[in-house]
């Protein structure tokens, strides 16, 4: 799927020529810092009309944060500004962190590390996937080699890369920047274009999030004999029905964890929690109520 990435930036968008063209997504700035007054000021225009004109939306949120708890405001702002749009984006919901951010930070006398930076981004879509949206982040080349721990990210969290090449993206990146000097119809100037490699519309209907209705979801006593299988990296959605619950990942003596289990919501008479796969292929493990009997057995594919 081809799409766009726009904010303010970009003007006044003539939607309805945008989707006359072969793009079919655009992923939009909702606003940056953790403050009110920091809404994109075309947000709303932009994710109206695009939806109205029938083009799947992601969205982007522009980071200043210096600290966890700062990026946890920021994605609890950026929850509050697009929960309107529940049920409609359908492509995921990214941090925005890039050199702005750092030149911001430094200004406050603020410096960073990999570990820093790599927990501003856990902070922020940690926060966003207990509001149910599926989470990830934006960065480039440089920031992935050399100013985050990528592994721990792409384990986690859906990678929007800037790779301007025709190469397939690094970093198990679902979705590419692949040029910022775009020529579109509707647009003014140059606008950043992008390739999805995953059918998001579709992944994220089936698993629940961003508020559609849950698909590939269910209560489950799956065994060694029957393991729910999910895919490496990517992330199975279990309902839990009747009270609520916590669950964790067994982990065998020797091995590494092989799934990541992160609650997701509660709605009424059920709890939802995502199982993210995070070990080796064909590895197993099984899911426990805290303190008592295994919920379900999975394993890696």
């Amino acid at each position: 799927m081809k799409g766009i990435d726009v904010s303010y930036h970009n003007g006044l968008i003539d939607w309805e020529k945008v989707a006359a063209t072969p793009i079919e997504f655009a992923i939009i700035r909702a606003g940056y810092g953790m403050y009110e007054n920091q809404v994109d000021t075309r947000f709303r225009y932009n994710i109206e009309n695009a939806l109205k004109n029938g083009l799947h939306v992601g969205i982007y949120w522009f980071s200043y944060a210096g600290s966890a708890e700062e990026a946890i405001k920021e994605a609890q702002l950026c929850a509050k500004v697009i929960a309107p749009y529940k049920g409609k984006i359908d492509f995921p919901v990214y941090f925005d962190f890039e050199y702005d951010s750092e030149k911001y930070l430094s200004g406050l006398g603020i410096s960073l590390t990999n570990e820093i930076r790599t927990g501003l981004v856990t902070a922020f879509c940690t926060e966003l996937t207990r509001y149910g949206w599926m989470s990830g982040v934006y960065t480039n080349q440089d920031y992935a080699r050399n100013k985050y721990n990528i592994k721990t990210l792409e384990n986690m969290w859906e990678i929007w890369l800037a790779q301007y090449d025709t190469k397939k993206p690094k970093y198990n990146a679902g979705l590419k920047q692949y040029s910022s000097e775009a020529s579109v119809s509707g647009i003014s100037g140059n606008v950043d274009a992008n390739e999805s490699y995953i059918d998001y519309p579709t992944l994220i209907k089936r698993s629940g999030y961003n508020g559609f209705e849950h698909g590939y979801i269910s209560d489950t006593t799956n065994d060694e004999t029957n393991p729910v299988k999910i895919q490496q990296y990517k992330h199975y959605t279990l309902k839990i029905t009747g009270d609520d619950i916590n669950l964790v990942c067994g982990v065998s003596k020797g091995q590494k964890q092989a799934f990541v289990v992160n609650r997701c919501r509660r709605e009424n008479n059920y709890t939802l929690w995502h199982i993210t796969a995070i070990g080796d292929i064909g590895q197993e493990a099984g899911i426990y109520k805290e303190g008592g009997e295994r919920i379900c057995v999975c394993r890696v594919k």
